[in-house]
């Protein structure tokens, strides 16, 4: 019964603050952002296993993570999640690589210190 009612809420404050300019969310506080995210956005492994895109040195590589126990994600090898405020972090699946899963599906993955921009679904 929240979420209709935030919905609601959110939508008249949106059209409420409508002046004829594109709506940005440049200066949303980042508790508004994080509520929205965790209420309307998908979360990675909320239906099983996720599949990650990720261009590195120029080419696309695919990864695959699948839950296989309690806080544990598997790749290549047995790895763990970890939700954070923001991201949901997969250490562990792949060697070399960290992978930060924002609710939406992107994020970023880490590897030899580089961040790379990620889609999945």
């Amino acid at each position: 019964m929240i979420k209709p009612l935030a919905l609601s809420l959110a939508t008249i404050a949106l059209v409420a603050g409508c002046d004829g300019k594109p709506l940005t969310f440049e200066h949303t506080p980042i508790q508004a952002t994080r509520f929205y995210a965790d209420t309307f956005q998908d979360a990675p492994f909320d239906t099983g296993q996720v599949t990650v895109l990720s261009a590195e040195h120029g080419d696309l590589h695919t990864f695959t993570l699948r839950p296989c126990g309690d806080g544990l994600v598997c790749g290549t090898r047995q790895g763990t999640v970890a939700k954070a405020p923001d991201y949901y972090v997969v250490t562990g699946a792949y060697a070399g690589r960290i992978f930060y899963l924002s609710p939406g599906g992107d994020g970023w993955v880490k590897r030899d210190g580089q961040l790379i921009q990620i889609a999945w679904d």
